[in-house]
């Protein structure tokens, strides 16, 4: 008896189910129920693991199967959603897409100038655009002309990579840093690996749940830490990530007066990295956001 009252409501009701035993009730109807069918046999020589029968996602359901068992076996109408959640596991997915999208675009920075050779109004001319794309690790060229050149239309568009920030050709440059944008790339490329990686651990303990998988009571006891954790840093690297970015290229030195510059700042993905991260995090903690702004209004109401 007295080992049956140190298992938790979980772990009783998966004993149930091994012995095809109903597993509504209250805990020491649980109890009573296990004792009264195995007559006083002791049940705690065996079990090293317990089988998590209910997932993340489901709200309230009276279904004995584990969520995603269930979902993929009897579909949607067979299992109920936590709402809530399956927002936060949405966003995650769109975070873990940003993310990567993020370590491969060449659209973190740039520098835009042109100029027109000929005269429109003589019927011969030429416009040139260049634009060089900051990447974490290197710089690309995009070359466009477009005009009328002895009667026929050019209309060019020509894309080449300049170099990394630590080659040859990036070094003697004076009218920024390589090294700053090395170092602020390096940034982004360690807080959103980390990012990454904790968004697939949480959809990994999403699944293991999912479909009941055997996992140690020890591990158990600290999953809902890590889970904890994983969020954590989940919503706040890419953010801490992005500013760091900002912070290190704008406090960077740069002499832009000679290349007559038509435009440059801070491109496409750091803009909507900065602003989908801040709403990612928003969305992960609103509950908590939510409760501390109505703490904040009874302080001042007071």
């Amino acid at each position: 008896m007295d080992g049956l009252n140190s298992l938790t409501v979980v772990e009783l009701k998966e004993l149930l189910k091994e012995k095809g035993l109903p597993i509504s009730g209250k805990k020491s109807e649980l109890i009573e129920r296990l004792i009264v069918n195995n007559k006083g046999v002791n049940l705690l020589d065996e079990p090293k693991s317990i089988v998590i029968p209910s997932a993340e996602l489901i709200e309230d359901s009276d279904q004995h199967l584990p969520f995603l068992t269930s979902l993929l076996q009897n579909g949607l109408s067979s299992v109920h959603f936590d709402r809530k959640l399956a927002l936060r596991y949405g966003a995650a997915l769109i975070m873990l897409i940003f993310l990567i999208s993020g370590l491969n675009s060449n659209s973190w920075y740039y520098m835009e100038w042109s100029k027109t050779d000929g005269d429109p109004d003589m019927g011969m001319y030429v416009d040139e655009k260049t634009t060089l794309y900051f990447g974490l690790s290197d710089i690309e060229i995009l070359y466009e002309a477009e005009g009328i050149v002895w009667g026929e239309t050019v209309d060019t568009e020509e894309s080449e990579s300049f170099g990394e920030y630590d080659s040859a050709a990036c070094k003697p440059i004076e009218e920024f840093s390589c090294d700053s944008f090395s170092t602020a790339g390096t940034w982004i490329q360690t807080t959103f690996w980390i990012s990454i990686f904790c968004i697939l651990l949480i959809f990994g303990l999403g699944i293991v749940k999912g479909f009941g998988k055997e996992i140690t009571p020890q591990f158990h006891m600290y999953e809902p830490r890590i889970r904890d954790i994983s969020w954590g840093l989940a919503t706040a690297l890419p953010f801490i990530g992005t500013i760091i970015y900002g912070f290190i290229i704008g406090q960077s030195e740069m002499d832009l007066s000679e290349l007559d510059l038509d435009d440059n700042g801070f491109g496409f993905i750091w803009w909507s990295m900065l602003i989908f991260s801040f709403a990612f995090a928003g969305l992960v903690y609103s509950q908590q956001i939510s409760s501390r702004i109505s703490r904040f209004k009874q302080v001042l109401a007071k």
